[in-house]
């Protein structure tokens, strides 16, 4: 398990992590472009004294569009590693940085915002009743996890884990449906 470098007062652009959406430019690329206001911050994880919840400031991917299988980004899909070196996400599994097939076990947090391409975000990784892109199954007390299910980012429940569960578990389900609300807890959250 990783262990992340924390932000003790993070920078805010839209005044909630939930909203979070912010250029990434690095300023050598073009002076017509913004940089993000806090470039030590990416990669960090910190909690937020409004919400209680923990969240992982990282980059969205550039080829997360609408051209992809699983579409541009929508508020509540599950975020995978593109890479954790530069803190970079896809909503795609295709390109998750351990392949298609593994990229369930590769979940770096649930996108509280329809990111932009390139763009600074916050990802929840623990919080008490978030809103998760769901295919509705499971009923209350289930676990959840990353579904399998090609061209999605969203969570299945699963009533039945009576060994060790064959993918990584994000959270307990508080109510299924389309946008089911989950207790989430995913890897390194504490510290």
């Amino acid at each position: 398990m990783q262990v992340y470098r924390r932000i003790q007062n993070p920078y805010m652009p839209q005044g909630t992590p939930n909203l979070t959406n912010s250029p990434s430019y690095p300023p050598h690329i073009s002076t017509a472009l913004t940089p993000f206001y806090a470039p030590g911050e990416i990669g960090c994880r910190f909690t937020d004294q409004n919400t209680g919840r923990e969240y992982h400031r990282v980059i969205l991917d550039s080829g997360a569009t609408s051209a992809t299988p699983t579409g541009a980004v929508a508020a509540n899909q599950l975020a995978f590693w593109k890479s954790r070196a530069a803190y970079l996400v896809t909503n795609d599994k295709r390109f998750a940085e351990s392949g298609p097939t593994a990229a369930v076990n590769q979940v770096a947090g649930i996108f509280q915002v329809a990111a932009t391409p390139g763009y600074v975000t916050d990802l929840c990784v623990a919080g008490i009743g978030v809103s998760v892109a769901s295919d509705g199954a499971g009923t209350a007390g289930c676990y959840v996890f990353a579904d399998t299910t090609a061209s999605v980012a969203r969570v299945t429940a699963s009533a039945t884990v009576a060994t060790a569960p064959l993918s990584q578990p994000l959270g307990v389900l508080k109510t299924a449906g389309a946008t089911a609300i989950v207790d989430v807890a995913i890897g390194e959250f504490m510290g």
